[in-house]
């Protein structure tokens, strides 16, 4: 088996079914299985995707969360790559051929590949970016202080947003979980996700970890995948931020230097009013928020 396609499903069952059909569609000429990890879907999508014999179809028995959904698919995957596609997405070429191919073709440290997303209207959008750490996030938070008139710039890195580099294939710190190839060999040697995340910051801290093994991640603009985002999660809604927050913190913990996180949370806490103000968050949202500033995560059990 080339490559494993792994997909994790919670209540999109019109989108998984889209994503599924243009994996079918565009994709030969490589061998391959499409694993479907149902994460305790309502609207349904087990009754639909149960019967379908294209696919491997695993139930979760609850919402597991993004990570540890995807490393439940590559629990039971064949394939000498695994590819990790979001379920809002749609491939438009034999994207999955291409990722094979050129994956043959590059040095073992290439452990991580994706493609330059499109959005509904077919312009370039978020599709990697540097690994964030605490320096570049304090800027952000200064550059927000200064020139708040420009509006609120969310946690999700907007302000290192990728740029269209003049090569075809380029190293970058990370690439966005929304579709990731990854190399065999880079999953036995350092695991997938860690499962203390369940949504956001997950990609990061897994590509964090598979470059200080010498692994690292790589942009081929070759495939072309639609990238219908905010279709799959609520994009503004509160909770969703919650979590953003959330995978954050775990992500600087692991990753980054304790009296920087420390410093970062305090000045996090010092606009913590201007926070909860900006994105509504009611009263138990607020004191969520405030536990992720103080304990550094939130208790998701």
């Amino acid at each position: 088996m080339d490559v494993s396609v792994i997909i994790v499903n919670y209540n999109t069952k019109d989108l998984t079914q889209q994503c599924i059909d243009s994996v079918f569609e565009h994709t030969s000429d490589v061998t391959f299985e499409v694993i479907l990890v149902d994460n305790a879907s309502t609207d349904g999508s087990v009754e639909l995707f149960e019967k379908d014999i294209r696919i491997r179809f695993l139930e979760s028995g609850y919402n597991l969360g993004f990570g540890k959904a995807n490393n439940l698919g590559a629990q039971n995957a064949e394939g000498k790559y695994l590819f990790l596609l979001n379920s809002d997405t749609i491939l438009l070429n034999n994207a999955i051929k291409l990722f094979f191919d050129k994956m043959e073709t590059v040095d073992q440290e290439v452990g991580c590949m994706g493609c330059l997303l499109q959005d509904a209207q077919r312009q370039y959008m978020h599709s990697y970016a540097e690994l964030p750490n605490v320096g570049n996030m304090l800027g952000i938070l200064v550059w927000e202080q200064l020139f708040s008139f420009l509006g609120f710039i969310t946690w999700e890195m907007d302000a290192l947003e990728n740029r269209k580099a003049d090569s075809s294939f380029f190293q970058v710190g990370y690439v966005t979980g929304a579709d990731l190839f990854i190399r065999r060999c880079a999953f036995e040697a350092c695991g997938l996700f860690d499962p203390d995340f369940f949504m956001y910051y997950e990609d990061s801290e897994m590509q964090s970890r598979y470059a200080k093994h010498g692994f690292y991640s790589y942009i081929y603009d070759g495939p072309q995948i639609v990238h219908l985002e905010g279709h799959s999660s609520k994009k503004g809604s509160s909770k969703r931020q919650l979590l953003i927050f959330d995978g954050m913190q775990r992500y600087l913990s692991k990753t980054q230097d304790r009296w920087k996180v420390l410093l970062l949370r305090l000045l996090l806490l010092m606009k913590a009013p201007y926070t909860i103000w900006s994105f509504g968050f009611n009263l138990r949202e607020s004191m969520d928020y405030l536990q992720i500033l103080f304990r550094g995560h939130l208790n998701l059990n």
